[in-house]
């Protein structure tokens, strides 16, 4: 996957819990996150903490291969 219409394709083909996971990781590795996206997103963390809708970093890390080569 080497352009950014193939990566788009990929993440519409994911399903949306997948899709906050992606979202997640992608957020996580911006330096300087605004601070209301900050508390917006970790809001949305907790309260899929706290419905079970979470999976080890490592899994996440696992998956990422397949979303990308699904397309």
């Amino acid at each position: 996957m080497s352009t950014l219409n193939e990566i788009k394709t990929a993440i519409d083909h994911l399903n949306p819990r997948d899709k906050a996971l992606l979202t997640a990781e992608l957020f996580a590795m911006e330096p300087e996150p605004d601070a209301a996206e900050l508390a917006a997103a970790l809001e949305r963390g907790l309260r899929d903490v706290e419905a079970g809708r979470v999976r080890p970093i490592e899994d996440v890390r696992a998956m990422i291969p397949g979303w990308i080569s699904k397309s």
